[in-house]
């Protein structure tokens, strides 16, 4: 069976993910962090529509937890054939005025997780000669940073750079690793910027819906991206601007 582990997969563009995935034939491991009641209804909805998944909570920026995710995915499911590490935080904050303590939580969650949980899931995805890594970055990484948001692009940045090592290092192995970069989607962590902030982005860019994004990852995720590693994919009709 194709096992699916979808960090950050209760809510927003996570659950598109999620309910993608498990329509395409995987077992879905829904991650999340606090959102259990999400999750829960999320799983209870797939099985409903014949799907297989389970909720896992843990911290993905957390070393230990990252590790213990895929241990417990590979419990409930089977080892994951896939890994998406969509879960991120972007706590705002100029270079003079951010915590220390949350510099390195937003680059914890945002990059380093996806070493965490990369390093768990390789050895299996190795032995079996097949396997599919996406990362979630931003326009924030290279092209559009915003100010007050040095950490998250320093981390998404880091991602892009992670997601080119790796391609080539697994490129002989039956092993894809590629990076999505999705525009304005309404998340839950846009909404919080408020009205003024929404209307805004609305004004200036084209409004993503969570299962374009979802379907993007569908493909990379398939047979027919074997030959598609190493690359940055805009989700964004046009890009920001």
């Amino acid at each position: 069976m194709k096992v699916a582990l979808v960090t950050g997969g209760a809510r927003g563009i996570g659950a598109a993910l999620s309910r993608r995935l498990a329509a395409d034939g995987f077992a879905v491991a829904v991650n999340y962090a606090g959102s259990e009641q999400a999750a829960t209804a999320l799983v209870a909805e797939i099985a409903a529509a014949g799907g297989t998944a389970c909720a896992l909570q843990a911290d993905v920026g957390d070393a230990e937890a990252a590790a213990g995710l895929v241990a417990r995915a590979t419990e409930a499911l089977g080892p994951p054939t896939a890994l998406v590490h969509n879960a991120g935080v972007a706590l705002s904050g100029s270079v003079r005025a951010q915590s220390p303590r949350d510099w390195d939580r937003v680059l914890a969650v945002n990059l380093s997780a996806a070493f965490y949980l990369a390093h768990a899931a390789l050895p299996a995805m190795y032995e079996r000669g097949w396997g599919r890594i996406v990362f979630f970055t931003s326009p924030a990484a290279e092209r559009h940073p915003m100010p007050v948001t040095a950490a998250y692009a320093a981390a998404k940045a880091g991602l892009q750079g992670m997601t080119r090592a790796m391609a080539k290092e697994v490129a002989r192995r039956g092993i894809t690793v590629n990076s999505v970069l999705p525009g304005y989607v309404l998340t839950d962590m846009v909404a919080a910027e408020g009205p003024e902030a929404v209307a805004e982005m609305d004004r200036r860019w084209p409004r993503i819906p969570p299962a374009a994004v979802a379907s993007t990852v569908s493909y990379l995720l398939s047979d027919e991206a074997e030959y598609v590693s190493g690359e940055e994919i805009g989700v964004w009709r046009g890009g920001p601007v």
